[in-house]
């Protein structure tokens, strides 16, 4: 198990001086695994989860928020899963071999033979090959389950449980290219013929929203803006879950959260560094809940739109000199209380290729002004704003303005306060930033849509460098997460080096080629990197922290449990 490497009490010290301890930051009990004895185990007791926003779709071909990452992990089964300590190994509750052919372009995948859906079908080998043939059809938009998925040449049923893959080329992450979302054949099947989208008949969007799974929970309800319900599956293979229901709450503002949990209604939530450090040392916290630091993967970065629809943006040069403009020691100390660091680039500095980027850019308004200088957007003397003269698909030219407009999510709390910090340099240079807070679907699909100039986004890394593939190269552009329309001869080789070679030395070798390539192009300004900060109620056990946070690893969620009273 991986525990954050500090633990402590805290002490509030009341006007008078009277000392009141505060909430306990990764108490021991906090991470007690789930016992063998269940007589310990609250066993019919319900877990209340925080979300912040509805889950887009529960179709899992569909899924690419970490809002639907929540639902995906509890709701359905895959025959790999990722640990806390990122490491991919098989499941056993799905798949009993993977046998890789010598050459690296062919393996065998068994399933269990008594594997079933809630609705107790079978699950066998035709529905991983259907799910398959579905993610590669272009008419489903499958953003993020056709990652690695279209590393996959062709995908047999080889009786009821084997399947036999095909690969297209020799890669060192074809065992997890295997590993992509699974759909009932006996349901999506009838729904596909009528609608290849499996998203616009009026059964697909019946299917989206009352899903059918294999996983240790299984649909009850959503109701819209409130509440979505699960109800532990007592067919599951033990070990089952320890709680009977899991009720998300939808609850897009921090503030409510926290009184949320404060109140009891809900029983987790994660913190704003703002409220880690001065909303929840309160007696009234410190009374309900306790609360867990760790390290995370985390890097909050600004994307830059490169699809010709933002000419500012066209020069890397004008790219550089935004990113010198960002004063992140600043941010860290008013935004985030010192508990950020500065981010360094594509990969964590804890990852496999990270630790030897260079640092990101250093915050400096003279080398910020000779960049747009040289990039021919010039200061006007008279309203101190930049311009430069570009010319329009008819031939003439036009005077344009250095000034843009960054989305913003709506229900972050540091978002707003780091634009601020941003316009205000950006000001002193002779650019002109203006904000607009969106709601958490719209934000996501202008980004997908690549319908902005400028937006304030997060990702968190995954256990392989290859992911960068779906971040950077040039056709991820479409369907991918690509979102900024960065194209780079330099970054695609690299990627396509660093997904070829079965030589740690030579991939850390590329993708650190990549990073830098990155850094220099500048698709993205890096900002931070987020530890882990969460609260959860005083009587929750089982809890596992990881790079991607608590709960999106295995066992995660599945481990948390709750002492019988």
């Amino acid at each position: 198990m991986i525990r954050p490497r500090f633990a402590f009490l805290g002490i509030l010290l009341l006007p008078g001086g009277m000392a009141v301890a505060s909430a306990p930051v990764n108490p021991p009990a906090l991470f007690e695994p789930l016992p063998a004895d269940r007589a310990r185990v609250a066993e019919q007791s319900t877990l209340h989860r925080r979300i912040r926003a509805e889950p887009s779709s529960l179709n899992p071909l569909l899924m690419f928020t970490a809002v639907d990452a929540e639902f995906e992990s509890l709701l359905w089964d895959r025959p790999v899963v990722l640990d806390a300590g990122m490491n991919w190994r098989l499941n056993p509750r799905v798949a009993v071999d993977y046998t890789e052919s010598s050459d690296h372009l062919s393996a065998v995948l068994i399933l269990r033979s008594d594997l079933r859906w809630h609705d107790g079908a079978p699950l066998t080998a035709e529905d991983v090959v259907f799910s398959w043939r579905r993610i590669m059809d272009d008419r489903v938009v499958a953003r993020q389950a056709r990652t690695g998925a279209d590393q996959i040449a062709d995908c047999v049923a080889r009786g009821p449980h084997a399947i036999h893959f095909r690969f297209k080329n020799a890669l060192p992450t074809n065992p997890w290219n295997t590993d992509f979302p699974i759909v009932p054949r006996h349901l999506y099947g009838p729904a596909a013929e009528a609608d290849p989208t499996l998203a616009a008949a009026e059964e697909s969007v019946r299917l989206n929203r009352h899903p059918v799974g294999n996983g240790p929970y299984r649909f009850v309800e959503w109701l819209d803006g409130q509440r979505v319900v699960l109800e532990r599956w007592e067919d599951y293979t033990d070990p089952k879950p320890a709680f009977r229901h899991i009720i998300f709450h939808v609850i897009p503002d921090n503030h409510a959260a926290l009184l949320a949990l404060e109140s009891g209604h809900i029983d987790e939530t994660p913190l704003t560094p703002q409220q880690f450090a001065r909303e929840t040392d309160g007696a009234r916290f410190a009374e309900a809940a306790v609360k867990l630091r760790g390290p995370g993967w985390t890097t909050y970065y600004i994307g830059w739109n490169l699809r010709g629809d933002a000419p500012l943006f066209a020069d890397a040069r004008v790219r550089r000199a935004l990113g010198h403009a960002v004063n992140k020691a600043l941010i860290i100390e008013r935004v985030y209380f010192g508990l950020f660091t500065e981010a360094t680039g594509v990969f964590h500095a804890d990852s496999s290729v990270g630790g030897s980027e260079a640092a990101g850019s250093v915050f400096d308004l003279r080398i910020a002004g000779e960049l747009l200088d040289e990039a021919g957007w010039m200061r006007d003397p008279e309203d101190g704003w930049r311009y430069r003269e570009i010319m329009a698909g008819d031939g003439a030219s036009r005077r344009l303005r250095a000034a843009f407009t960054l989305n913003l999510p709506q229900g972050s709390q540091t978002a707003p306060a780091v634009a601020e910090i941003f316009q205000q340099d950006l000001r002193k240079v002779g650019v002109d930033m203006t904000t607009q807070v969106l709601e958490w679907s719209v934000f996501n699909e202008r980004n997908f849509n690549g319908n902005f100039e400028a937006y304030f986004g997060a990702w968190t890394s995954g256990p392989d460098p290859d992911d960068a593939w779906n971040l950077f190269h040039s056709t991820a552009r479409a369907n991918g997460r690509n979102y900024t329309g960065y194209a780079s001869a330099a970054a695609d080789e690299l990627l396509a080096r660093g997904r070829a070679t079965f030589e740690p030395e030579a991939r850390r070798e590329a993708y650190r080629g990549l990073a830098e390539v990155v850094r220099t192009d500048e698709p993205y300004t890096f900002l931070v990197s987020a530890p882990t900060l969460w609260a959860f109620s005083k009587d929750m056990r089982g809890v596992e922290n990881s790079p991607r946070g608590p709960s999106l690893v295995y066992p995660g969620v599945r481990g948390w449990w709750r002492e019988a009273k």
